[in-house]
């Protein structure tokens, strides 16, 4: 009986301390060389970046999906580009970027449309990687309550990958996902001279589940928060996949019409920023260098446009 007992207990208390340990081991020798580990040199930007200034705030489709070189030189404002990765949640890129806002500064946000559907914008095991890997572990504990619920069965899958050889050994990491793959501005730029050999796959349906209410409502405190600072927000669409969009015109029209029911200021439309498949590199969120090229020309005239009614230099 007591051999039973101590085995048991054994059971149950090895398998947490191994995730323990997990968790506080240094991230891996590959996880060094990820695209999330961008996150720091991104927040040196938002902490040193001088005025004047234009953030921009969304996942991979801004990360792969803007040139804002022709953003400054039209705008003159000095350009910051926080996309990352989807992954981490579309609470977690406003309630990480809040706190770096000046006043003056002009943000642009831009949630992809899987962000709005389910509870995909509480983030995954990318946003586990972000805060322990290239953060404070202790942020993990500041995350909103949903945050914590989606991400905590994540943790053992994190944890176990410390442990794995690959993450050690004969590494070898795509350059277009490297966190050595963006320029001064935080734009990812080394897939614009590389091709992408596969067909893009069109999303069927924005997968998830319902409309995130809860999200919608955290934008509109967002944009109170930032017009609180000083600062001025707009809010517009990612580039999407033509056939995607057809696959999900219902989805992104309820989306928009929800958006446009608040005090959001909107800038753009849905339809304005569908591309075709030769502007795609392999994501439908993803832009090579022709799709970034006319991305950025959009959305600098939308930008461009809204900042002269409201008086903005």
């Amino acid at each position: 009986m007591k051999t039973f007992l101590r085995k048991t207990l054994y059971l149950i208390i090895i398998p947490p301390l191994v995730f323990l340990i997990g968790m506080l081991l240094p991230p891996t020798p590959l996880a060094k060389e990820y695209l999330l580990a961008s996150r720091p040199f991104k927040d040196s930007l938002l902490l040193h970046v001088k005025q004047p200034r234009i953030i921009f705030i969304a996942g991979s489709s801004m990360n792969f999906g803007l040139d804002s070189q022709v953003i400054k030189d039209s705008l003159h404002r000095n350009p910051i580009n926080t996309g990352t990765h989807g992954g981490t949640g579309l609470f977690f890129m406003m309630d990480h970027n809040l706190p770096y806002v000046q006043k003056g500064d002009v943000v642009v946000l831009v949630a992809e449309y899987h962000q709005m559907y389910g509870n995909f914008a509480e983030g995954g095991e990318e946003l586990l990687r972000v805060i322990f890997d290239n953060s404070e572990p202790s942020l993990f504990f500041k995350l909103r309550k949903s945050q914590l619920l989606k991400t905590y069965p994540y943790i053992p899958k994190y944890a176990m990958s410390k442990f794995l050889p690959a993450q050690y050994f004969k590494i070898k990491m795509n350059p277009v996902y490297s966190k050595n793959a963006y320029n001064q501005y935080g734009d990812a730029v080394t897939h614009w001279k590389t091709a992408y050999d596969k067909k893009v796959e069109p999303f069927k349906i924005i997968e998830g589940g319902d409309f995130n209410e809860d999200l919608l409502k955290a934008l509109v405190e967002f944009n109170q928060k930032v017009l609180a600072k000083g600062a001025k927000l707009y809010v517009s669409f990612p580039p999407y996949q033509q056939t995607s969009f057809d696959n999900c015109k219902e989805q992104i029209a309820y989306i928009d019409g929800r958006l446009q029911k608040t005090n959001l200021e909107i800038i753009g439309t849905p339809e304005r920023y569908v591309v075709a498949d030769d502007m795609l590199y392999d994501t439908p969120y993803h832009l090579n260098k022709k799709g970034v090229d006319q991305r950025t020309r959009l959305l600098l005239e939308d930008v461009k446009a809204a900042m002269k009614k409201d008086g903005i230099k």
